[in-house]
């Protein structure tokens, strides 16, 4: 059960989950960048990445 968050406080701009996914996809870009035949492993990566955080989430 989820409890409703006090209408009088400020929601945060962003959340603690799109952070670690933008986090996740920055650094899957530097590293395509760096080795572009480790481009298709990395994207697997993300794409597991994401759906655990979204899992979680629910």
């Amino acid at each position: 059960m989820r409890v409703r968050p006090n209408q009088t406080e400020p929601r945060p701009l962003i959340s603690t989950r799109a952070l670690v996914i933008i986090i996740v996809a920055v650094g899957a870009a530097v590293l395509c960048a760096a080795a572009p035949r480790a481009a298709i492993p990395i994207g697997v990566g993300v794409g597991v990445v994401t759906l655990l955080a979204q899992i979680v989430r629910d």
